[in-house]
C-alpha cells in the first residue's frame, strides 16, 4: 500500500510539474487542488509507514552463514532465509526480510546514521549475502 501511495504522490507531483511547464493556463484553484492531493497522499503514506515499521530499533546479525534479526530487547529471531534491499536511497535502505522457518515476511529500515562507520560494510554484506532467491514455480495453466 505504501508503494502504491508513493507512486501516486510521484504521479501527482510530475503532473503538477508538467502542467506548470506546459503553461496550459490552468487556474490557481486547480493547481492548489493538485497540491492538496499530493500532500494528502504523502501524509497518508507517512501514517501507513509508521504503522508498518516498528518504532524501536533492532539490528541485523551475520554469523558467516545466515542473517538473524535481533529485536530491541536483545532477543534473536529465527534465522532469515533471504533479505532484499527493496529500496536504496543513499543513507537509507528499506529491507524486506524473509524468515527461514517460513514465517511472515517483515520490513525494516537500515540507516547510515544508525550503522555509523559500518554502513559501507553493511551495504556490501547485504548485497553479497542476501540469500538464495525464492524458487520460481510456474503456475499451471488456468490457475
Amino acid at each position: 500500500m505504501l508503494i502504491i501511495l508513493l507512486h501516486a504522490a510521484t504521479g501527482v507531483v510530475l503532473a503538477v510539474w508538467g502542467l506548470l511547464r506546459a503553461e496550459l493556463g490552468f487556474g490557481a484553484l486547480a493547481l492548489a487542488g493538485i497540491v492538496v492531493l499530493a500532500l494528502s497522499l504523502a501524509a497518508l503514506g507517512a501514517v501507513l509507514a509508521r504503522r508498518a515499521l516498528p518504532a524501536a530499533a533492532g539490528h541485523l546479525r551475520w554469523d558467516g552463514q545466515v542473517w538473524c534479526w535481533v529485536a530491541p530487547d536483545g532477543r534473536a529471531e529465527p534465522p532469515l532465509a533471504r533479505l532484499e534491499i527493496a529500496l536504496q536511497l543513499g543513507p537509507w535502505a528499506l529491507l524486506r526480510l524473509h524468515p527461514a522457518a517460513g514465517g511472515q515476511t517483515f520490513w525494516r529500515i537500515a540507516s547510515a546514521r544508525a550503522a555509523g562507520a559500518a554502513w559501507h560494510g553493511l551495504c556490501v554484506a547485504l548485497a553479497a549475502h542476501a540469500g538464495a532467491p525464492p524458487e520460481h514455480r510456474p503456475q499451471p495453466p488456468g490457475a
